[in-house]
């Protein structure tokens, strides 16, 4: 039986020596080494959602029609949140079934509400089956909504709300993996912590959208510049989506992966016996 232990495993670890293992040569081998990939493969995960900011930007800037097609309703951007949303989903239901065999229930039963959030997600994104389906919006759930289609985050003063806990997500994402990894308060519950932390590559699929949410939940955009921002969120939440797949894939694969017992990625430890 043979260990081999992550860049988080040793939580007897001083300040100093976590930081000298920190370059980013380090980080990048350690997080091929936890998602079993390639280098060029981390590397990939890492860029992927600058070259998806990068490309919503350089569309607002060269051609606003080619930036619609990217962003508007029913769009590639909007498409692509969908099919990952519905993924995820399928990935979320599979992880609560095996954990609840486990019999690890409270991490089990916080996937349900995962379950629950991503069905939602899914069935907003698609209009809960409006645009397959053709149903027409009852002209009473019409007037309330800014888009006249059958969803809530549309609705009249419930946008916003949906904006905060876009922020919210985000910071969730962004700063639980380093919160994990630097306090050894937190070792007793890694656990369970690391089922629900995304790793932290998956952290640019996060941050970027706390960003700029906090930015736009708090300054007013000038009236000549608004479609152009307003539409880039649908950018941002692309990103998002990606990256919740991408969490749910990484725990799904590595956290239950048959013939192996590991503490995962950010979460303080991994150690992975291999049988």
């Amino acid at each position: 039986m043979r260990k081999t232990t992550s860049l988080h495993a040793d939580t007897d670890m001083t300040r100093e020596d976590k930081l000298n293992r920190l370059s980013i040569p380090s980080i990048i081998r350690e997080s091929a080494k936890e998602w079993r990939l390639p280098l060029w493969q981390i590397f990939a995960l890492i860029l992927l959602p600058f070259a998806i900011l990068t490309s919503g930007v350089a569309l607002a800037l060269i051609s606003k029609d080619a930036y619609k097609l990217f962003t508007r309703e029913d769009g590639i951007a909007e498409t692509i949140q969908a099919v990952a949303y519905v993924v995820a989903l399928v990935l979320s239901v599979i992880m609560t079934v095996r954990l609840f065999k486990r019999k690890e229930n409270l991490p089990a039963l916080l996937y349900v509400g995962l379950c629950l959030g991503l069905l939602f997600m899914a069935g907003e994104e698609l209009n809960w089956g409006q645009r397959a389906f053709g149903w027409h919006t009852p002209d009473t759930y019409a007037e309330i909504n800014k888009q006249a289609e059958t969803n809530l985050h549309n609705i009249y003063g419930v946008g916003s709300t949906f904006k905060w806990l876009q922020m919210v997500v985000g910071a969730y994402g962004t700063f639980l993996p380093i919160l994990f990894f630097w306090t050894p308060l937190l070792d007793k519950y890694r656990q369970l912590f690391k089922y629900i932390t995304p790793h932290y590559v998956l952290i640019p699929y996060f941050v970027f959208l706390f960003g700029w949410r906090l930015f736009r939940n708090l300054f007013e955009v000038p009236r000549r510049y608004y479609f152009a921002v307003a539409e880039f969120n649908e950018v941002l939440e692309l990103i998002l989506a990606l990256g919740i797949l991408l969490f749910l894939l990484h725990t799904l694969t590595l956290g239950l992966h048959h013939g192996h017992k590991s503490n995962l990625g950010p979460r303080g430890g991994r150690t992975t016996q291999h049988i």
